[in-house]
């Protein structure tokens, strides 16, 4: 259910949603930068922040059972334009089945961020000419130091893919 109103944040919501990218991806932003281009979506009952929007296109979202932070595909666009960071990488011709929302199997990865747990949020990305596309994101389900190494099963269960 999405938010009905957008609002811009206050001091607090600008602290928490820093706070929260340098946490959980290690990214940072500068504060004056980000009080100016975003908005929040808040859950109308509880008033607690639920979306984030950047330039008025959805961010990321604030899962309710942990608090953690869920960027959509354009706001892991913009992450991993500050850095490859929790990024799960595929051959281009894998990546196209990626796109098409099917499960990253272990032994189609190429590359993986070294720090990836079970559980972590990642974005499936791809080395083409043009230079590194994101093809979807997901939840991680083996820890990077198994990720290619192991032959069988998944790697990553794909929550949205993006057709190119």
């Amino acid at each position: 259910m999405k938010s009905e109103t957008r609002e811009k944040p206050n001091g607090w919501d600008i602290k928490v949603i820093k706070t929260l990218l340098s946490y959980l991806y290690g990214y940072t932003f500068e504060e004056d930068s980000l009080r100016s281009r975003v908005m929040v979506g808040r859950s109308r009952k509880t008033r607690r922040l639920k979306e984030i929007y950047l330039d008025n296109v959805l961010f990321a979202t604030i899962r309710l059972s942990d608090g953690f932070l869920v960027p959509t595909l354009h706001g892991w666009e913009l992450l991993v334009s500050q850095g490859k960071k929790y990024f799960v990488e595929v051959p281009e011709d894998v990546a196209t089945f990626i796109a098409e929302g099917k499960t990253v199997f272990s032994k189609h990865v190429t590359g993986v961020y070294e720090e990836t747990l079970p559980g972590d949020e990642v974005v499936i990305t791809s080395k083409s000419n043009s230079g590194i596309k994101v093809y979807g994101s997901g939840k991680a389900v083996l820890p990077a130091s198994s990720m290619g190494k192991i032959k069988r099963g998944k790697a990553v269960k794909t929550r949205h893919g993006k057709k190119q």
